[in-house]
């Protein structure tokens, strides 16, 4: 349980008990993430909410790991980032205030999860050959994939079976794959598992959009998306990576080092110190990320103009020093945000001192979260993927 509420903490932790777990309780995102790497729990319920950092970052840090990636995380919080958190692999998400009924309830549904062997996927593909193809992709001992190969069919499916999880292609017979999705989402009547939609369709801005609304995942169809259909399925299937054939493990550990959610994004780095920005080029630049460089505030705010006149790429975020000669990261955010067109620009604070004063001056400043030096490769890693535009 990583909740940092004491009296929430043992409310859950009593409810635990009783339903049959051992608990251990983290009171901060960081302490969160290293016992569920050193523990290896079956479960684990998360507030969004924590001193340190948001809980996206402890979901993150668990699902990037092949050791944890497995680990059902359902979130009990009163923060309502719900689509995010589903969306990089939670089971389920609680608003808080909570009932008891509602809390024993997710706790015996986790207890069913780890009960459950064999998993099941609706392949919704009017393709016959791409059925079988994500067939011989996804099918081991552990995950039946069933098929479905027009809208009908899924309807039909959803209403009388169980699925753990559905991948969607949008062109269909009788429906498109959006359509579809409506229908779902407005009958309770149908099962509605996790979406990942794969498709050989460019999609247009609007359309992604609406179906960002139903679907976990989107997935262009490609020379390297088998990986990534793999991958998203394994993370919604919970499945245990070091216990999938060979072939399966290493196309999820090559889905996982590429990195889709910093491939191609601009990330300018505000930092005086070269050594500094030697290592976080180190860390950014193989995983896709295009690193822009400005030495102090000025030059992060002329960067900045520069991109709005239209003369350089969008910034996509910014990894802020807060000790810099000139203009400091703290004067310099405080610039930013004084323009409505900068409100929704991420900036991660890079402060030397670990004191929670300093953390919260950068947050009134304007900075997004903050990251204490000297810098933890993995928790770097995690809050720039967590802050990233989606």
């Amino acid at each position: 349980m990583v909740e940092d509420d004491p009296a929430f903490a043992r409310i859950l932790c009593d409810l635990a008990h009783e339903v049959g777990f051992h608990c251990l309780i983290a009171g901060t995102a960081d302490e969160g993430a290293m016992l569920a790497r050193q523990y290896l729990p079956h479960a684990v319920i998360l507030d969004m909410h924590l001193p340190d950092h948001t809980g996206l970052s402890v979901l993150d840090r668990i699902k990037r790991d092949i050791r944890t990636r497995h680990i059902p995380v359902h979130i009990v919080s009163a923060d309502h980032d719900d689509h995010g958190a589903l969306a990089s692999g939670a089971v389920g998400y609680l608003f808080k205030p909570v009932s008891r009924d509602a809390l024993v309830d997710m706790l015996e549904g986790l207890e069913a999860r780890m009960e459950q062997r064999l998993r099941r996927v609706l392949v919704v593909e009017d393709d016959a050959m791409q059925a079988e193809a994500v067939n011989h992709l996804l099918a081991t001992r552990d995950v039946e994939t069933v098929a479905a190969s027009s809208a009908a069919e899924c309807l039909e499916r959803l209403g009388t079976e169980t699925f753990d999880c559905m991948v969607l292609d949008l062109n269909l017979p009788d429906m498109s794959g959006l359509d579809l999705l409506e229908k779902l989402s407005g009958d309770d009547r149908l099962g509605f598992p996790p979406v990942i939609v794969y498709t050989g369709r460019d999609l247009s801005t609007e359309e992604e959009m609406r179906l960002r609304r139903y679907s976990k995942s989107i997935i262009v169809k490609g020379a390297k998306s088998p990986e990534r259909l793999l991958d998203e399925v394994s993370l919604f299937l919970h499945q245990v990576v070091s216990d999938l054939p060979p072939e399966q493990r290493q196309l999820i550990e090559r889905s996982l080092g590429r990195d889709s959610a910093l491939e191609g994004r601009q990330i300018l780095v505000v930092e005086d110190d070269i050594r500094n920005v030697y290592a976080l080029t180190a860390v950014l630049e193989p995983h896709g990320v295009a690193v822009r460089i400005a030495r102090n505030g000025v030059e992060a705010l002329d960067e900045l103009a520069r991109t709005e006149r239209g003369e350089r790429s969008p910034i996509d975020l910014v990894l802020m020093d807060v000790m810099m000669p000139e203009m400091d990261g703290l004067t310099c955010m405080r610039e930013i945000r004084k323009d409505p067109r900068r409100a929704g620009l991420p900036i991660i604070a890079l402060t030397a001192k670990a004191m929670a004063r300093d953390h919260q001056e950068c947050l009134q400043a304007g900075a997004n979260d903050y990251l204490s030096k000297p810098l933890d490769v993995d928790k770097l890693l995690s809050l720039v993927r967590v802050w990233m535009p989606r």
